[in-house]
């Protein structure tokens, strides 16, 4: 027995080295973390309170009674009707053409002649709002004001207050479509490049669906406020829309956020949790929207400018790494840097990397026993990460390079993109991509005569499948 078990007795470095070469220490560590630290939710801060934590503590009185049940479901087959889905099995990619389910829709006043604790919050046409305000027509009056003012700061005033508003306003048609203009979201890059990426890297099984406008806007208000019979529509929609099965484990992301800070939000595991995993998305979703707000500093916003959902396969740790982020394994990623447009790799860099890591955790470890935690975790795995990655870096660089060098050919996208890459075992997956100039180490990996940032455009199209939104009081 070592004395990792008592930590409070030892200097960071004490543990690190325990961890680095006492076998059965980060075991010991571990566990330590998980009856302390982790096991104590502070259920007044969103990012401190997992999704699993936040739904357990709200109550789950759903209906009992038949004729709830029946509208209940009718809701759920509207909602259905209204959904894109677009599947990729790990070989190929298809889009799914919804069909409307031939049921009567629900209306205000069926909602309103339910018990009030039992009426849900929306239907396939209408949901529950904040504010009510003509938010489509604010955000594109603030988009134009970014796109005709010339002095810069007012400019970047406007540019902020647009961007803003477009990730926390209650939703209506105009700026549901405007979140659809994001290429950062996943429903825009993974359809296209899936079934060219797979020829040379592995990517997990993938279902993205773009959300209802009357569900998605559920995400705009206080989570807390979403009542048990709402939920319950929530899970039975997304167990049916992602062809769930409660015997796998899945990973849950919005198109643009995965919540992996805390890694119980993006993990779902098999068994009751899989039937509950809508609620997950919810309170991610909801995460995203917080980050955005006027009360968050600093104001983040960007994580909330998507109109999608994501369920993947789950990919399983062979080497059993340690984890970090509330139970994120620690495996060797890579990011690379590429311009399909001339089909060349601008750069590479190690998504862990070192420096980065060490101060972001070393930040808040005097504060925060997560942070400690993985700080002390990091430090003890690092080298292990680094080795891995100068040992495949050059052979995964031929890899990536190829790679974009079809799609340049096939003209399958355009523009500079990051491309995440994670090693697990022997296998390399392909799992998150975003726009170079809004991703990490674009700094260290593209030179200012290499970069050429895409232009900015959120001028919606609004599509027929979004369809009217009305409100409701319930």
């Amino acid at each position: 027995m070592t004395d990792i078990e008592n930590p409070v007795a030892l200097t960071k470095g004490q543990i690190i080295e325990l961890l680095r070469t006492t076998p059965g220490a980060m075991e010991q560590f571990e566990k330590a973390y998980a009856a302390g630290p982790l096991s104590h939710p502070d259920h007044n801060d969103i990012f401190a309170t997992s999704a699993k934590q936040a739904k357990d503590e709200l109550a789950h009185n759903v209906y009992t009674d038949k004729y709830v049940g029946e509208i209940c479901e009718r809701i759920v087959n509207e909602l259905l009707g209204k959904t894109r889905i677009w599947t990729f099995d790990g070989q190929n990619g298809h889009e799914l053409i919804t069909v409307p389910f031939p049921s009567q829709p629900v209306t205000p006043e069926e909602i309103n002649a339910l018990p009030e604790d039992q009426r849900p919050m929306l239907t396939g046409d209408y949901t529950t709002v904040d504010i009510n305000a003509n938010s489509g027509a604010m955000a594109l009056g603030m988009y134009k004001r970014w796109l005709d003012e010339t002095d810069g700061p007012k400019k970047q005033t406007y540019y902020n207050a647009f961007r803003q508003g477009l990730d926390i306003m209650d939703l209506d048609p105009i700026l549901y479509a405007m979140l659809e203009t994001n290429p950062n979201a996943m429903g825009y890059w993974l359809p296209q490049i899936a079934d060219t990426a797979v020829k040379y890297l592995k990517i997990p099984a993938t279902t993205i669906i773009k959300v209802p406008i009357t569900l998605l806007q559920l995400s705009r208000l206080d989570y807390g406020r979403i009542k048990a019979v709402t939920r319950k529509i929530l899970d039975e929609f997304c167990v049916k829309a992602f062809s769930l099965d409660t015997t796998k484990d899945y990973f849950v992301k919005t198109g643009t956020y995965s919540s992996k800070f805390d890694f119980r939000n993006a993990h779902v595991p098999a068994g009751k949790e899989v039937s509950e995993l809508g609620e997950y998305l919810m309170y991610i979703s909801n995460q995203a929207v917080t980050m955005a707000g006027p009360l968050t500093t600093p104001c983040i916003y960007g994580v909330s400018t998507t109109n999608e959902w994501v369920v993947r396969e789950y990919i399983p740790d062979p080497e059993n790494s340690p984890t970090i982020y509330k139970g994120l394994p620690l495996r060797t990623e890579y990011r690379f840097f590429v311009d399909f447009d001339k089909g060349i790799v601008l750069g590479v860099n190690p998504y862990w990397d070192y420096d980065l890591m060490l101060q972001r955790f070393s930040q808040g470890a005097h504060r925060n026993p997560h942070d400690m935690h993985d700080f002390i975790t990091f430090s003890s795995h690092a080298d292990k990460l680094m080795n891995t990655y100068m040992e495949n870096v050059d052979d995964l660089y031929e890899v990536v390079l190829s790679l974009a060098g079809e799609v340049h050919t096939k003209g399958i996208m355009t523009g500079q993109w990051s491309l995440d890459i994670m090693q697990s075992g022997n296998d390399f997956w392909l799992i998150d991509m975003a726009l170079a100039e809004n991703s990490a180490f674009y700094n260290n990996c593209v030179t200012n005569e290499m970069r050429r940032p895409r232009a900015e455009d959120w001028l919606p199209r609004i599509p027929e499948h979004i369809g009217k939104v009305e409100t409701i009081e319930v």
